[in-house]
């Protein structure tokens, strides 16, 4: 009885072990350093600056070893990359546009973080990635998160744990442990025979060593992707309500439906899924929704944790208020960071809800743009590697729906008319398909593009619509290869008649559209539907 019960333990503690393993990391890699301390010089404060205490938040992610599948050459050193965030507690609202501003200026100051292996080893100072001569063609610079990186030499390729501070507070250290990624798939072939019971049993602890399968190969899996077929990701940003509604449940439940509409659309087009950020909330309700349950299932939808509180607050008069979005270029710069241990077949897709991409030849498809059309090398002299892809966007409206209604049908639920029906009749109810058919005659102006990128090569001080790539170039997409459809009425009216910012736009001024998609998904309605009389007959 003896043997027997050490034989269960045992099983039980490598049961536990795999399922830790195995799990999806929503957090994409990425730990959080939250609450360290600097002195720094506060941007328009005086003649003379005052310094003052600092808040940093800090996320790290651990790189370069053991190599991704399909590497690139500068991701064979082992290195722990940082992006990291400076806060002041005296005027939380620093801002630009409804963005969060830094409360420094960046082109004066920058972190100086020092990293503490365990004795003897030296310590390691940190390097900055977001150098001055990176950022000279890129403005708004304290709209920009820093990246940093420390260097681990040989010795230290291995090791986990760490303490971080920073020069300034140098008796204020934050521990930390970052596990080595890379337990591979195929090595699992064991454990996923194993009974589900089994694989989802977890109550044992299986200590904090555990060697978790790579984010890259959970997004990308090499069997399935590579460098001449890229997994795509769209990263969009929290769901958060603009006005902080406390009906959190309506809300997200309008969101669920408008994330149904996202995934099967875009998984028709071929994306491999969608990484949306969520605070704990916006996880719990999500979850919750039927329509979603699916796409979680199937690995389309992965929740990626972000708990950020709102900022929202009253207009004080210095411009536009801290909106819901207010963290977007922090959003952005943590996928960039979390995915850049991962190799060249892997892409993603910095975009928004209301953004759809197309490919105006018919019947392509991704990745067939990829190996068509979307440049490799920047243009002589420079022909450097790509690592920004640029996509114009073109605004697209109705004429067959008012303006103030069209925020209705993307909150709609698809309604598949029998048992049998699936994603083709989810996609063939898409908005996009069945209404929208005038599009810009031109797009919209280059500074506001939205672009594919490829986190391997290391991206940095990422905006909304730039940043700067350490290894490679940036390089537009021509608009007959792969474009982005903004619908303007996505969330209220905005154009045509509406009172925001696009009320300049009228559909009778644009060209006429017609998705190359929609006749199959009218077919594919018709005979759905005709499935579901028969059905209905029949009962």
């Amino acid at each position: 009885m003896a043997a027997k019960s050490l034989l269960g333990s045992l099983f039980a503690l490598l049961v536990a072990f795999f399922a830790r393993a195995l799990a999806w990391q929503s957090n994409l890699g990425v730990l959080h350093l939250p609450k360290l301390y600097a002195r720094a010089p506060i941007a328009e404060s005086g003649p003379p600056p005052l310094v003052a205490t600092i808040e940093l938040d800090v996320w790290a992610r651990r790189v370069g070893g053991p190599q991704p599948a399909y590497a690139l050459p500068h991701q064979g050193k082992p290195a722990i990359r940082l992006l990291v965030w400076i806060g002041y507690a005296p005027d939380p609202h620093i801002r630009s546009f409804g963005h969060l501003a830094l409360p420094v200026d960046p082109r004066a100051w920058a972190p100086q973080l020092v990293l503490e292996p365990e004795g003897p080893s030296p310590v390691i100072q940190s390097v900055l990635e977001s150098r001055l001569k990176l950022l000279e063609v890129i403005g708004g610079h304290q709209l920009r998160p820093y990246s940093l990186r420390f260097e681990l030499p040989p010795g230290l390729a291995s090791a986990t744990c760490f303490r971080l501070l920073e020069r300034s507070y140098p008796d204020h250290k934050q521990p930390f442990c970052l596990p080595v990624e890379g337990l591979g798939v195929g090595e699992l072939p064991a454990f996923a025979a194993l009974p589900r019971r089994f694989r989802e049993w977890s109550g044992a602890d299986a200590g904090d060593e555990v060697r978790t399968v790579s984010v890259c190969d959970q997004l990308a899996p090499p069997q399935r992707y590579t460098d001449g077929v890229p997994a795509l990701w769209a990263v969009v940003g929290p769901p958060r309500h603009p006005h902080s509604d406390r009906d959190w449940g309506q809300h997200l439940q309008q969101i669920a439906i408008r994330t149904v509409h996202y995934l099967a659309y875009h998984v028709a087009m071929g994306m491999s899924g969608l990484l949306l950020y969520t605070d704990a909330v916006q996880r719990h309700y999500l979850r919750r929704v039927p329509a979603l349950q699916p796409y979680l299932t199937a690995g389309h939808l992965r929740l990626v944790d972000w708990d950020l509180p709102e900022r929202n607050h009253a207009d004080d008069g210095r411009g536009r208020p801290l909106g819901y979005n207010y963290d977007q270029a922090l959003v952005t710069s943590h996928a960039l960071l979390g995915l850049s241990a991962c190799g060249a077949n892997l892409l993603v897709l910095t975009t928004d809800f209301d953004e759809y991409l197309y490919s105006p030849k018919p019947g392509v498809r991704w990745p067939d743009s990829w190996a068509a059309c979307m440049p490799r090398q920047s243009p002589p002299p420079q022909q450097r590697p790509v690592a920004v892809w640029g996509l114009m966007r073109f605004e697209l409206l109705s004429s067959a729906v008012a303006p103030r209604d069209e925020a209705a049908l993307w909150s709609a639920s698809p309604q598949p008319a029998g048992e049998e029906a699936g994603a083709a009749a989810v996609v063939a109810q898409s908005p996009l398909l069945a209404y929208y058919d005038r599009r810009g005659a031109e797009p919209i102006n280059r500074v506001h593009a939205k672009h594919i990128l490829m986190p391997g090569r290391e991206v940095v001080s990422f905006f909304v619509h730039e940043g700067a790539p350490l290894h490679g170039a940036r390089q537009f997409v021509e608009a007959d290869c792969l474009q982005l459809l903004h619908v303007s009425n996505y969330w209220r009216p905005r154009s045509h008649g509406g009172n925001g910012s696009l009320q300049h736009l009228d559909a009778g001024e644009f060209v006429e559209f017609r998705h190359w998609m929609a006749a199959g998904a009218a077919a594919a309605a018709a005979e759905t539907a005709a499935g579901g009389a028969a059905t209905a007959t029949s009962r």
